[in-house]
């Protein structure tokens, strides 16, 4: 039963992702038919995150009182509601009209499935409580394949069948999986009411808070450069945009295969240590994007697809041992205690970080790119990025010390601390 809970939580997390990536190809390509400006592909592609980061927080608080399969379902229900509303889109023949509706749903549609992410994370995370991160690690390698799958999807189901087909079709697929996700065991995701307070410790904690912006720091440096890459390419390396997505595929597929493996040996060994790690390698790898500023020397194809396939394994490395160091922040802090409640609170958290360093990427890309070129935003990120690394490791410093402190003045009760030296 273990297993087919794992399963069916992941499948569900994976459609869900699939979905947000899936109008990606053929949007472009209907706008221009229907004459509506470029400049909506990008909003009504964009908000998704912005809903998702508000919903990480409200699932965060929703968890206290319902069980983790009706919120996933309402989230299921309502993003394959959403898309099947969408493929009647065709019909509408005034553009402001439609863009107005699109930008809602779509960022309703982010909202859902924030409503299918948290609760699922906090379920695998009571699935396997001993294997937190290579169990999150294998979620996260699923959707990441279900949305680069997405587009490919689409474009198939639009090439076929138009723009009505691709979205009623996987929107359908979705709703029935509320009927799936019926037959998931019962997994306790609901706390006491004695821990009713839980929540606004983690939120009050600056050294969870810490961490969980060092996860968001590191998407920042994955979706930084996604708006220019393609004019850069061209430009530079005189490449189309075809082979601008074959390198982007190149880093997601780098994070789905290093994903599982890499959880298995942050569950086994320091996590402090990944985060350390990563933090040294990540400037000085992002600064090697583009043309070094200053450095007058030649990128080629080569060095752009090596530095991405390494930021799919990198970026990873600095985010996916931020769970369980905010799970050993909030014990060693509260007497080895983590309450469901807690849990269930650090995994919304941790679910937000990666919208909120989506957008705040993506933003930051599009505002620079308009001032400076693509070897200068690129390389003073990485430069930016070095103080982050600073911090990062003054962070693991300070927990050793107050982990030492806490050991010195409390006695152990066994919690399962993550020691900072490494094993």
């Amino acid at each position: 039963m273990l297993i087919y809970a794992f399963t069916v939580v992941t499948a569900v997390l994976a459609l869900a992702f699939m979905l947000y990536s899936l109008p990606a190809p053929f949007l472009p390509l209907y706008h221009e038919e229907r004459n509506v400006s470029s400049v909506w592909d990008g909003v009504i592609l964009g908000v998704v995150p912005v809903g998702y980061l508000v919903s990480c927080f409200v699932c965060g608080l929703l968890l206290e009182y319902f069980n983790f399969k009706k919120i996933m379902m309402t989230g299921s229900g309502v993003l394959g509601s959403i898309f099947i509303i969408n493929c009647f889109f065709n019909k509408i023949t005034n553009n402001a009209f439609y863009i107005a509706l699109s930008c809602i749903l779509r960022i309703v549609a982010g909202i859902a499935t924030g409503f299918v992410c948290v609760p699922a994370f906090g379920a695998l995370v009571k699935l396997v409580p001993t294997r937190v991160a290579f169990v999150t690690a294998l979620a996260e390698a699923a959707l990441n394949g279900a949305q680069a799958f997405g587009p490919f999807l689409g474009g198939i189901l639009y090439e076929h069948g138009g723009y009505s087909l691709a979205y009623w079709v996987p929107g359908l697929i979705v709703v029935c999986c509320v009927l799936i996700e019926l037959t998931i065991p019962r997994i306790n995701t609901r706390p006491e009411k004695s821990e009713s307070n839980d929540n606004m410790r983690v939120y009050k904690d600056p050294w969870i808070m810490l961490a969980a912006w060092h996860c968001a720091a590191c998407q920042v440096l994955l979706y930084f450069h996604l708006p220019t890459m393609a004019p850069f390419v061209k430009e530079t390396l005189g490449e189309s945009v075809e082979w601008t997505g074959l390198a982007l595929l190149v880093n997601t597929s780098t994070i789905i295969i290093s994903a599982p493996p890499l959880g298995w040996l942050i569950d086994r060994f320091n996590p402090y240590f990944f985060v350390m790690f990563s933090s040294v390698i990540l400037p000085f790898l992002y600064m090697l994007i583009g043309p070094i500023p200053l450095f007058h020397v030649a990128t080629s194809k080569l060095q752009v697809m090596l530095v991405l396939a390494l930021l799919g394994f990198f970026v990873p490395m600095g985010c996916t041992p931020v769970l369980l160091i905010m799970f050993d922040v909030y014990k060693m802090r509260n007497k080895g205690e983590l309450s469901i409640s807690a849990s269930n609170t650090i995994v919304s958290l941790y679910c937000s970080c990666f919208p909120l360093g989506a957008c705040i990427g993506s933003f930051c890309a599009g505002i620079f790119s308009l001032y400076i070129s693509f070897e200068w935003s690129t390389g003073g990120l990485g430069l930016i990025f070095i103080i982050q690394s600073i911090l990062s490791f003054i962070y693991c410093w300070k927990i050793k010390h107050m982990k030492r402190f806490s050991t010195e003045t409390q006695p152990s009760n066994g919690a399962g601390d993550v020691e900072l030296e490494a094993k």
